[in-house]
C-alpha cells in the first residue's frame, strides 16, 4: 500500500537518497552545471526549514517503511513590476519517484496531494520548470494538463 504524507525530519536520510537519484540524473546530463556535493546534497537545516515553512510542502510516498518518492513545492508571488499582474502560484520544484518504483501511480498520487494543498491555499495555478533531457517528466506533466510557457536557452562561449 502506498501512503502519501507530509515529510518529517525523521525522513531526512531516506529523502537524501531520493534527492541523490534525481541529482545524479542531472549531473550526468549537465555536468557543466551540476556537480557532486562534498556531503549530502540537502542539509538537515534545509529540510527542517522547509518543513517549518507554511508556504512550502514536502510530501513523501511510502511503501511499508520505505520512502519511494517525494514532492517539493513552494508558494511564489509575482514582483511588483508594472506590466505583471499581481498573483500567487505554487511552484512545483520536484516530483521524484525512485527508479524501481516508477510506473506504479506514485507520481500521480503525489501530484493529487499537491493539487489539494494548492486549492486549500486558494491558489489556482501550479507552475514548474523541467529540463529538456527529461522527456519522461515532460510526458508526465503534459498528461496532467500542464502547458509550455517559457523556454530557457543558453550559449556556451
Amino acid at each position: 500500500m502506498i501512503i502519501i504524507r507530509e515529510a518529517t525530519l525523521e525522513d531526512y536520510e531516506a529523502l537524501c537518497n531520493l534527492y541523490e537519484e534525481i541529482d545524479k540524473l542531472h549531473r550526468e546530463e549537465y555536468p557543466d552545471i551540476f556537480q557532486e556535493p562534498l556531503d549530502l546534497s540537502r542539509s538537515k537545516e534545509y529540510i527542517e526549514n522547509t518543513l517549518k515553512n507554511a508556504n512550502k510542502l514536502l510530501l513523501v510516498a511510502e511503501i511499508g517503511k520505505n520512502l519511494v518518492g517525494f514532492a517539493e513545492t513552494i508558494v511564489l508571488e509575482s514582483s511588483s513590476f508594472p506590466i505583471l499582474k499581481k498573483r500567487k502560484w505554487v511552484h512545483l520544484d520536484t516530483i521524484c519517484v525512485s527508479k524501481k518504483f516508477q510506473n506504479k501511480n506514485i507520481g500521480t498520487l503525489l501530484f493529487e496531494q499537491i493539487i489539494k494543498w494548492t486549492k486549500k491555499k486558494e491558489i489556482n495555478r501550479i507552475e514548474l520548470k523541467v529540463y529538456e533531457f527529461n522527456q519522461k517528466a515532460m510526458r508526465f506533466y503534459l498528461k496532467k494538463g500542464f502547458k509550455p510557457l517559457l523556454k530557457t536557452m543558453y550559449l556556451n562561449l
